[in-house]
């Protein structure tokens, strides 16, 4: 007889081999596939649909709730638990012009053209790298009641109704360094990690402490029902780090360990890091902040050799993501070149557990569903040890 799903999961998180390679596909939203391209597989599956009532879960990257019919079909072993929006904001989607609009709760505006895929954040509440400016921000409320209200029932259902594993997260928005640039603009505060550090070091606290009391909120309800803690934070770009190593070393690492400490203080949960691009110079830092798991391998980026990273790292993380290129083979390639980069993937990072099959980042839209249907069967006709 099998593992459950939960079985399956922690057994590879804990770095021993489950009866199968174990798969997550939208328990995290970094992890799962857009609008478009979820209704195009689905149709392709023939699993009737109507477009107008699929809800999302992510509204930045139009990433939907999930049918349980695509989850039963992909074998899918994982489900997310995350937090409701605050009492003072709700979703408000506008038309302006060629474009679709809404603010969001922190008071950055978006748009979305009304042929395009995404929103931007093209308007930032906070005007001036100042403290001033900081102190003046109207700043979203952890404590808000209206958060948590039933997230402790629907993991309570999940955890004894259900056997998969339940990845949960209270972030509300992106991580400690890439959040600020969504307040104040990309290009101000990185310009702020040079030329104004008190402003950068300030506003990356002030994440920090509504993180660490949002993750408190909510593992003191959940703690016991979750199996890993998704967190995201990117760090890297396509050819190498966004940052300095030795500034992540010294702004960030500490609060991302702070963090982090909370999480294992309070839950079993294994801690999930997602950091886009190029992370390589940062493992053994992720590693010395208790970081369980690494997504994605970002293969198509510099030094994310899928092969080398199992062989210096495999011990300490397990690798969750990097399943398939979505940069350029699963939109570009034809279902023999999936083929073959699935089989490589799971030759290059099963062995001994500690891998978790996903894409390297959402499956994005006009990605041909034979393409993504092939990334399954391969996996399935591959994944038993």
């Amino acid at each position: 007889m099998g593992m459950t799903s939960r079985q399956r999961i922690n057994t590879a998180l804990n770095h021993k081999e489950p009866d199968r390679i174990p798969v997550d596909l939208g328990s995290t939203i970094v992890t799962s596939i857009c609008k478009g391209a979820y209704i195009d597989l689905m149709k392709e599956l023939d699993f009737k649909i109507d477009e107008n009532e699929v809800e999302i879960m992510d509204v930045v990257q139009q990433l939907p709730f999930l049918d349980e019919r695509l989850l039963n079909w992909a074998e899918v072993d994982t489900v997310p638990l995350m937090t409701n929006g605050p009492s003072d904001w709700e979703l408000e989607i506008k038309e302006e012009g060629d474009y679709y609009t809404f603010v969001d709760q922190w008071g950055a505006k978006l748009y979305r053209p009304k042929d395009g895929f995404y929103y931007d954040y093209r308007e930032f509440p906070i005007k001036e790298s100042s403290l001033k400016a900081l102190e003046e921000m109207d700043w979203p409320d952890p404590n808000d009641p209206a958060r948590m209200k039933g997230i402790k029932k629907k993991a309570e259902k999940l955890y004894k109704n259900t056997d998969y594993a339940i990845v949960g997260s209270p972030i509300f928005g992106g991580g400690i360094f890439e959040h600020p640039a969504r307040v104040r603009g990309m290009e101000e505060f990185l310009m702020s990690t040079v030329n104004n550090k008190k402003f950068a070091e300030a506003i990356m606290e002030k994440f920090t402490q509504l993180y660490i009391q949002a993750t408190e909120n909510f593992l003191s309800e959940v703690g016991e029902y979750i199996d890993v803690f998704a967190y995201w934070d990117d760090v890297g770009m396509q050819n190498g780090p966004m940052i300095r190593p030795s500034f992540y070393q010294e702004y960030i690492k500490p609060r991302q360990k702070r963090l982090f400490d909370v999480v294992r203080k309070m839950s079993d949960a294994k801690i999930f890091l997602h950091t886009c691009g190029a992370s390589s110079q940062f493992i053994p830092d992720f590693i010395d902040i208790g970081v369980d798991i690494l997504n994605p391998i970002q293969v198509s980026a510099k030094g994310m050799d899928p092969k080398i990273l199992k062989k210096e790292y495999g011990k300490d993380l397990t690798f969750w993501g990097g399943a398939v290129d979505t940069q350029n083979i699963l939109p570009f390639g034809n279902k023999k070149d999936v083929r073959e980069e699935v089989k490589s993937r799971i030759e290059e990072l099963a062995k001994d557990g500690g891998f978790v099959f996903a894409a390297v980042h959402n499956i994005q839209n006009m990605v041909p569903p034979a393409n993504i249907i092939e990334m399954f069967e391969t996996l399935k006709q591959n994944w038993e040890y």
